[in-house]
């Protein structure tokens, strides 16, 4: 029962990550295909290329957070747990601790504000599939004017959707932040927020978009 329980615990961390490489690897592939200029028979090709990065952006910074913070980090400390154990008891207790720990900073442990935070990082990576799909449709033969429209329409959704869901998620990252001590928080707020593009040191937001112009 207790491998049960746990493999639960690693079975959810592992899917979660699964869903981060899917949405990487998709981004990166329309990325390519938009360049070679597949994609350019989209209307405002300049726009599709920055909703793409600004998706990809988020989405690499999350899955560097996860392998290079979360998993390390807590991998390190998991083999020195490991290695100063004495006992069984012990040896399950690390193992606990290296999973609880994971399973928290990859935010799907049970905790409500965690289920939260998932919860819009999970709708961001269902973004970038959303935006793999227009931009597949619009690279192979989408040139009739209301696929096009349709496919407009759809990336319009796909970044207001997308921001609003990074503005919450910085939000409520900082004001964990404010209320604790959370390295790894505060290293994934950091990754998002890169160079303060949507956030100041102050806490206020210095890029809330609006709608954008079309052309």
């Amino acid at each position: 029962m207790y491998m049960i329980g746990f493999g639960h615990l690693l079975d959810q961390v592992m899917g979660f990550l699964l869903k981060v490489k899917r949405a990487k690897f998709v981004l990166d592939e329309t990325r390519k295909w938009m360049w070679k200029g597949r994609g350019s028979t989209a209307h405002n090709f300049k726009q599709h290329l920055i909703v793409g990065q600004k998706l990809l952006h988020f989405v690499d910074a999350f899955h560097q957070y996860v392998m290079d913070r979360v998993y390390h980090s807590a991998w390190t400390k998991f083999c020195d747990g490991m290695a100063s154990a004495t006992t069984l008891d012990e040896v399950m207790e690390v193992h606990e601790a290296y999973l609880s720990s994971i399973q928290r900073q990859c935010f799907v442990a049970s905790d409500k504000l965690w289920a939260l935070i998932a919860s819009r990082v999970k709708t961001i990576l269902g973004l970038a599939l959303d935006f793999h799909n227009v931009e597949q449709t619009l690279g192979t033969g989408g040139t009739a004017a209301s696929v096009r429209a349709r496919c407009e329409m759809e990336l319009d959704g796909i970044e207001k959707q997308f921001d609003e869901c990074v503005v919450f998620l910085l939000r409520i990252l900082s004001f964990k932040l404010n209320v604790g001590h959370f390295p790894h928080l505060a290293d994934l707020v950091t990754r998002i927020n890169y160079n303060h593009y949507y956030m100041s040191d102050t806490g206020s937001f210095t890029a809330i978009p609006g709608p954008r112009t079309r052309q």
